[in-house]
């Protein structure tokens, strides 16, 4: 009789806080088997997860990671991202070859589980709009539609000169609570937490703000995602000031600074309702792409 070889498939889910440097690679490497697998946009804001090195809540036992691995392969993921808001957003994904064998519904159950633990205002999960088993399964969690984004992407644009008054000035330590008053202004409630603008500098953040004089009438954040590519977000300009031309003349002094800097591929999110944005982006030499659907869960 021949010898025979007994395989036992080793399963295990690991929580944590923050993702370190190898499983930022092992997430990389799942993110582009699924993508290749389903054209998809996964939006699991990996630089974000990067950045977060600082404990600014000293809530030690959060848990914002759920990683699946089996014999020691990461075959699933999970990660809730909170941003500047009291809103928590969930995106995740399977290995192709290991799905329909609820990996899924479980590292999204502990997701969820855990942003119910912590009190958050509202629950989001995200789902590209052509993913049909995502739209599934949101469908058999009984999540409520909320908004939808549009991805906009550059990779040419020309530096245009524009005459105007508003300036374009790096926030510093000093302005922590102006980003804050803008972020509520923008968005809503904001979290308790206050990022030092200095310090997510480090981590290739930087706020600028957007001023007539000495009066700020609003910001724009620029993220590096990688050598030559940045990433566009928290872009406001207070009511008062809206309409005059000052959002897509500071729009394009950023978009010139960052030409003069290397920068070769330019990204940002904006949700479809919001016309005006839209146009201003188009104007300004972005496409749209991919859409996300966001859905609100009981």
């Amino acid at each position: 009789m021949g010898n025979k070889e007994i395989i036992v498939k080793s399963q295990k889910i690991i929580l944590k806080k923050y993702l370190d440097e190898n499983d930022i690679k092992l997430i990389r490497n799942l993110e582009d088997i699924c993508i290749k697998e389903d054209n998809i946009n996964l939006k699991l804001e990996l630089e974000y997860r990067i950045e977060i090195k600082k404990d600014y809540n000293k809530s030690l036992n959060d848990v914002n990671e759920i990683l699946y691995y089996l014999n020691d392969e990461l075959i699933g993921y999970a990660g809730i991202s909170a941003f500047s808001r009291n809103i928590a957003e969930i995106n995740g994904m399977v290995h192709p070859s290991f799905r329909r064998k609820g990996i899924f519904t479980k590292i999204i159950e502990i997701a969820l589980d855990e942003c119910r633990k912590r009190n958050f205002k509202e629950i989001l999960l995200l789902g590209d709009d052509k993913s049909v088993s995502a739209m599934k399964f949101i469908e058999k969690t009984k999540g409520i539609y909320s908004f939808s984004e549009c991805r906009m992407t550059c990779l040419e644009w020309e530096v245009k000169e524009i005459n105007n008054e508003s300036i374009v000035v790096k926030a510093t330590n000093k302005n922590a609570e102006d980003i804050d008053r803008l972020n509520t202004i923008f968005f809503g409630d904001v979290s308790s937490e206050m990022i030092l603008p200095e310090d997510e500098e480090k981590n290739n953040n930087i706020t600028y703000f957007i001023k007539i004089d000495d009066k700020i009438i609003g910001k724009i954040k620029t993220s590096k995602e990688e050598e030559n590519s940045i990433y566009i977000s928290g872009f406001g300009i207070i009511p008062e000031y809206r309409r005059k031309g000052y959002g897509r003349a500071s729009l394009v002094k950023v978009l010139n600074k960052l030409k003069g800097e290397n920068i070769s591929k330019i990204e940002l999110d904006v949700e479809i309702k919001n016309k005006n944005a839209l146009n201003l982006y188009k104007s300004c030499g972005l496409k749209e792409g991919s859409i996300m659907n966001y859905y609100r869960m009981i």
